[in-house]
């Protein structure tokens, strides 16, 4: 999977993402597909914006791809929906603008890095590609604010009611951790490297009778990042978008459908009786723009109903149901995967010892015999190939060793020379010394018989030298090939 989607184009990157198994969402696949990685990659590095690697230029630091897809994945987005996204050193804004597509254009999407170059090098990106879209009436506003994300404010603007889902682009230390996730909302999800840990991590109640909020936990993958920087700095508060005219039509379907009910009742010509008792509803008394001006303090998830604790149980049913899902298809992939290359292996193994046997008949074959036995033993112009690039290695190896020989036998000449004949009447009489007489026969038969092998096998060796270069014997097992 990792560090093998890369390719010539971005459609090829993504087809080999998929094929992967690092995307498998087709609204995913999409947001990949419109959103080109060569618009944000640092400058000078365009001819690898579609290799499957991290890339950095001075602060300017954008991530393989496989990470971003295996995090995105895991966010568990809701396409064209109003959820609310945070990206912890948004970096280049790639990610941000795959986010972007994906929840379309009701949703809010804030970036926050620490480095003023990389806030910069974001907007210029996301404005070259927002400029090659047809058409961008259906993204949202895309924020990039520079600024410490760690000191992110939890207690006033957008920090105060919380994300739904964030990301986070650098490392985080176990005790940075709760400065990040006491921004999500109740269900909401964190995704991004712990220490060498790339995790899940979702808020699963607000603070219980002790004080305590509850989240669960959970390892995606070993992944290696740079650590996520933690300069002092003052606090940062977002600011909540508030609603406008200008933004109405950006806003969640359950406040344009609510605030659209209230200026329609305003000044009515009759009466609403709300039970049980016979009165006047005031809301249709009010004036228009005293409607207006109460809207203008709203945020957008004003009129959003809070979800009941059994809704939020089957919702997180219905995840787990198809993460399970997913899961499962995974590994049927995978054991599928597995018993091809169980066969393959067994295969290699066949032809291993095949080749093992051929070679090895080849080399106890006769000399006169040897090129036939070869072409009918190793068919095909691979396995001559092969077997011609052996017998000149080793040809190569034993004219080293002649040479090494006759060296040794000039040597021995000069020795022999210089001793003269004690030498030979001392060698004679040694090998007997000490021996009886049935010993001294043994003895003498043994050397006869290695004398005799020496002869024959010297005969043979030089016989093959000189008609065709000599094989050496090799073995070898599957493993080794």
């Amino acid at each position: 999977m990792a560090w093998r989607s890369s390719g010539s184009s971005n459609d090829e990157m993504i087809d080999n993402l998929k094929r992967f198994g690092v995307i498998s969402s087709p609204t995913l696949e999409q947001a990949f597909r419109n959103v080109d990685r060569k618009f944000f990659v640092p400058e000078d590095n365009e001819e690898l914006a579609y290799a499957d690697q991290p890339l950095k230029e001075g602060n300017i630091h954008i991530s393989a791809p496989h990470i971003y897809g295996s995090a995105l994945e895991a966010l568990d987005l809701h396409p064209n929906s109003s959820q609310s996204f945070l990206n912890v050193g948004s970096g280049t804004g790639y990610l941000s603008s795959i986010v972007a597509h994906v929840l379309g254009p009701h949703a809010s999407n804030v970036g926050v890095d620490i480095h003023h170059d990389v806030v910069e090098h974001a907007k210029e990106a996301i404005a070259l590609w927002k400029s090659s879209r047809v058409s961008s009436q259906d993204l949202p506003k895309l924020e990039i604010i520079h600024g410490n994300a760690l000191h992110i404010d939890a207690s006033h603007g957008q920090g105060a009611r919380g994300f739904d889902r964030i990301y986070v682009g650098g490392a985080l230390e176990m005790d940075q951790v709760q400065h990040v996730t006491k921004l999500l909302k109740m269900g909401g999800v964190m995704v991004g490297p712990v220490e060498d840990e790339l995790v899940k991590i979702r808020r699963t109640s607000n603070a219980n009778t002790t004080g305590e909020e509850e989240f669960s936990r959970q390892v995606l993958s070993g992944v290696r990042f740079a650590s996520l920087l933690d300069r002092p700095s003052p606090k940062i508060v977002l600011r909540s978008e508030v609603w406008d005219p200008s933004i109405h039509a950006s806003f969640p379907s359950s406040f344009r459908e609510a605030s659209q009910e209230l200026l329609l009742c305003n000044r009515a010509a009759f009466q609403q009786p709300v039970r049980p008792s016979e009165r006047t509803n005031s809301a249709s008394l009010l004036p228009k723009h005293l409607w207006l001006e109460v809207l203008s303090y709203t945020t957008r998830d004003w009129f959003e109903s809070p979800r009941s604790e059994e809704e939020f149980l089957r919702r997180r049913l219905q995840e787990q149901q198809s993460t399970s899902h997913r899961e499962r298809k995974a590994r049927m992939s995978a054991e599928a995967r597995l018993q091809i290359a169980e066969r393959e292996r067994d295969v290699y193994r066949v032809l291993a010892r095949r080749w093992h046997s051929r070679l090895q008949a080849l080399m106890k074959g006769s000399g006169e015999n040897e090129n036939e036995d070869m072409e009918m033993l190793l068919p095909g112009r691979e396995l001559m190939g092969l077997a011609e690039s052996f017998s000149r290695g080793f040809e190569s190896e034993e004219d080293e060793d002649s040479e090494d020989d006759e060296d040794d036998l000039h040597m021995e000449d000069e020795d022999e020379a210089g001793q003269g004949e004690s030498v030979e009447d001392e060698d004679e009489s040694q090998p007997y010394e000490g021996l009886d007489d049935e010993e001294e026969e043994s003895f003498a038969s043994a050397q006869d018989m290695d004398a005799s092998n020496f002869s024959a096998s010297e005969k043979t060796m030089t016989s093959r030298r000189s008609d065709q270069p000599a094989i050496r014997s090799i073995s070898f097992t599957a493993d080794d090939l």
